[in-house]
């Protein structure tokens, strides 16, 4: 099963595009074999999400590609503790970086263990779900979010909010004035893991609360979002998250 894992990273890695800057000029992304790690530049850089377990010598590279050394980032946002997501948080702690995460996924964190996917496919159930890893190494998360976070203290004019669904702990970041929001795996942009047709809003393969995720993309099209960045494919506008998904 590890082996078809790994085969599954590599084979779409490399259709990953290299690490970019988008609109605002302030966000960039690299992506990895699993997702999308995002940084967010201010006085210091801000880590959204960390990539898949044994990621963390291609994020740092990534990062460099971009003019951003790992060493000067403060924080590190996981949006919520699966494995694609958290798998480095471990190591970026070990790195100095504080890790904020939902308190809503603490036992997942703690446990090093995703647990339980829930479908929202039958590609997701039988074909993608073998192939994802589910353990990576167990954090204490430094900042453990109920409902907001500033993240002024760690160097950026942003905030985190708790807006559960995909997981009981996914949190999602505002920036630009609410206009720009990382929402992690609220859905997916794309097929192919987000590589073809990567703005195109889609339903993500697993949701904890399949409603309760709806109800969360809903409320951040009604607090003016304009635009989504994502942890798989993305970015997508809001006119087309509204044709999806409605208003």
């Amino acid at each position: 099963m590890r082996a078809a894992s790994a085969l599954l990273t590599i084979a779409i890695a490399a259709c990953a595009p290299g690490p970019t800057w988008v609109e605002p000029h302030h966000v960039g992304t690299v992506t990895l074999g699993l997702s999308n790690v995002h940084v967010l530049v201010g006085e210091h850089p801000v880590l959204v999400d960390t990539g898949s377990p044994g990621e963390l010598d291609d994020l740092e590279a990534g990062l460099r590609k971009l003019g951003i050394a790992l060493g000067d980032v403060t924080c590190a946002v996981v949006t919520h503790v699966h494995a694609d997501h958290a798998g480095n948080a471990r190591g970026l702690q070990l790195r100095g970086i504080k890790i904020i995460a939902g308190s809503g996924d603490l036992m997942r964190a703690i446990n090093g263990d995703h647990g339980t996917l829930y479908p929202t496919s039958f590609f997701a159930r039988f074909i993608l779900k073998p192939l994802i890893p589910h353990e990576f190494a167990a954090f204490w998360p430094d900042i453990r979010v109920r409902d907001r976070y500033d993240l002024h203290a760690c160097g950026v004019d942003a905030e985190v909010i708790a807006m559960p669904g995909h997981t009981a702990g996914s949190l999602v970041v505002l920036a630009d004035g609410g206009k720009l929001a990382f929402v992690g795996d609220l859905f997916r942009g794309g097929a192919l893991a987000g590589y073809v047709h990567r703005s195109e809003p889609k339903e993500h393969f697993y949701q904890d609360d399949l409603a309760a995720a709806h109800e969360r993309i809903h409320e951040l099209i009604a607090r003016g979002v304009e635009r989504f960045v994502l942890g798989h494919g993305g970015p997508s506008q809001r006119a087309d998250v509204i044709r999806v998904f409605g208003q």
